[in-house]
């Protein structure tokens, strides 16, 4: 996921589906951490190993601002992850 993060390649996409793919929380930071994901507006990251640091680092991230879906299902967040997501949505 990281390399992945790194590749300028992904400016142009909307969409990425990396379900199912042992992505674990540095993974997913390094996926929020990516400038290069700023035009995303869906994310599917379901079925991978992301747990709550993972979610509170999509959360945070300035760079994924832009997304309308986001599906983390089968990732072990709990309730600490969940409210970091859920303190994102506009009021």
């Amino acid at each position: 996921a990281a390399a992945l993060a790194a590749s300028p390649h992904l400016a142009r996409l909307t969409s990425l589906d990396l379900s199912d793919n042992y992505i674990e929380e540095a993974g997913a930071a390094a996926l929020a951490a990516s400038p290069h994901l700023a035009r995303l507006a869906s994310l599917d990251l379901s079925s991978n190993l992301i747990g709550d640091a993972g979610a509170q680092a999509l959360a945070s991230s300035p760079h994924l601002a832009r997304l309308t879906y986001l599906d983390l299902e089968n990732n072990g967040i709990t309730y600490a992850g969940a409210e970091a997501l859920y303190s994102t949505l506009p009021n």
